[in-house]
Parts: structure tokens; sequence; C-alpha cells
């Protein structure tokens, strides 16, 4: 079942199609999938390619922690924006990432999926949000994991203008 917010478009094909994709992708999962646009993102200043991979990786992991769990499965995706940056949130209802992994999953080669292959997706979407002035926030409770991203609309130092 997909729930959708107001709208669901912004000015970028790209994240549309790729929204799109993704939507579809949990559905065929038997998840439900939430999404919120509030924001156009048409002077965000993130080559469309970057975000698509940043948001990509954030779905791709919440239906990986989603894949074993019985019940019901919910990814919630939220888009805005503020005076001073874009805000991008991704949450899902499945386990809790331990707190000793929290702060080590970001670094390169470090994962919680089984296999090898694995460990590069977090380390990649660091390295686009920091090109852009953007910081990553992990919350990860029972029954709750979301990953929040905010990219400033100027960079530090442009314009004298700091955050």
């Amino acid at each position: 079942m997909l729930k959708t917010g107001k709208a669901l478009k912004t000015s970028k094909p790209a994240i549309n199609a790729l929204l799109k994709a993704k939507m579809d992708e949990a559905e065929s999962r038997g998840i439900d999938f939430y999404i919120e646009v509030k924001s156009d993102l048409k002077d965000l200043k993130v080559e469309d390619w970057e975000l698509c991979k940043v948001l990509a990786n954030l779905l791709d992991n919440a239906m990986t922690a989603l894949a074993g769990k019985e019940g019901e499965k919910k990814i919630l995706m939220d888009i805005s924006e503020d005076k001073n940056a874009y805000r991008f949130s991704v949450s899902n209802n499945g386990p809790e990432i331990p707190e000793s992994m929290q702060s080590e999953i970001f670094k390169q080669g470090i994962t919680t999926k089984k296999g090898e292959g694995h460990g590069m997706g977090l380390f990649i979407v660091m390295n686009v949000l920091k090109s852009y002035g953007g910081e990553m926030m992990l919350v990860s409770k029972e029954g709750e994991t979301e990953f929040a991203f905010v990219i400033p609309k100027r960079k530090r130092g442009d314009d004298g203008w700091n955050h």
C-alpha cells in the first residue's frame, strides 16, 4: 500500500523517477511507504545524480532493514526546507541499530549486512554530503531508525554566512 503526501513531485525529474521506482519496490516487498514532499528542491545546489545516490542508499538500507520483519513494515520519507537548509529524513520501523555500531556504520567497509560487497554506501553518502557542507544525523531506538540529513542553502563562508 502506498501513501503519499500532498505532492510527490519535486522540480527534479531524476529525483521523481527515483522516488517512483522506490515506491514500486517497496510495494513489491510489502512495505508501506509514506512520502511527504514539502520542497520542490528547485534551488538545491546538489547534482541530481549525487542526491539520487544518497536517497537510493538510505531507502535501500531501510528496505533491507525491514526484510526479515514480521507484521507492519513502514518507511517514512520527508523532504522539506527552511530558510537555511534543505532537510531530508528516511525512517523505518525495523530493528534498532546498536549504539555501538551507530558511529561506526559511516566508516568505509563497516556494515550490518551479511556477505561481501557491503560497507561502502553510508561512507559514500557521507562524502557526498560533506562536499556540499551537509550533515547526517542518526537516531535509532526500538521500533524506529531515522537517518536525517541537511544541506545548507549556502556553503560556510559564502557571502560571510555561517551556521
